[in-house]
């Protein structure tokens, strides 16, 4: 298992972010929401799609899509994800899987994922696009 990182003040992670790890709009395939679907099933062990998100270990991802991080009212977030300033876009929810929670957040409370694949987090955007309801 490996440590947590320290708390990183939200201007510190954000510059990281700009400079190191840029998104660009080419970066995601065309995703399939069907395989998707199936990849969504290890992310709803903690996350539900629904607008209530019942009682879970992440939030629910409801209306995910141009939320600010750590928005969800009601959920307990911790300081580095509410202070990030990420705002959920479909590359931002691939970055966070291609490059890991404790790298995009560092200090954050979700466990470390990654999808090393970029069609299979594609496919998992495509279905958040889908499920999770939004403009």
């Amino acid at each position: 298992m490996r440590p947590r990182p320290a708390f990183v003040p939200a201007a510190v992670a954000a510059a990281f972010l700009s400079a190191a790890l840029p998104v660009r709009a080419d970066a995601l395939p065309p995703g399939d929401p069907v395989r998707g679907e199936a990849l969504f099933r290890a992310c709803a062990v903690c996350h539900t799609l629904t607008p209530d998100g019942g009682r879970r270990a992440g939030p629910t991802l409801w209306r995910v899509f141009g939320r600010t991080a750590g928005a969800v009212e009601g959920y307990r977030y911790s300081p580095a994800l509410k202070g990030s300033g990420i705002v959920w876009t479909e590359e931002t929810v691939a970055r966070l899987f291609e490059v890991g929670p404790d790298v995009m957040a560092p200090g954050s409370k979700m466990p470390l994922q990654t999808i090393g694949d970029a069609q299979a987090r594609a496919d998992l955007v495509a279905y958040l696009r889908t499920a999770a309801g939004g403009p």
